[in-house]
């Protein structure tokens, strides 16, 4: 997660399928190894502070 316009210089972008609960989808970005988009909710460490479920 974290702003597009920097981490986009590096080859992270957002991918349609893959998300954080309340978090909006531009944010969260991927840098994938083998060209496969990924998919799915990623979870965070409780030590976050993001209060997602299990």
């Amino acid at each position: 997660m974290g702003d597009p316009a920097y981490y986009g210089r590096f080859g992270f972008r957002a991918f349609p399928g893959l998300g954080v609960t309340g978090c909006p989808p531009e944010v969260v970005q991927a840098l994938p190894f083998d060209g496969t988009g990924p998919r799915g909710e990623l979870i965070h460490h409780p030590a976050f502070g993001l209060h997602q479920p299990a």
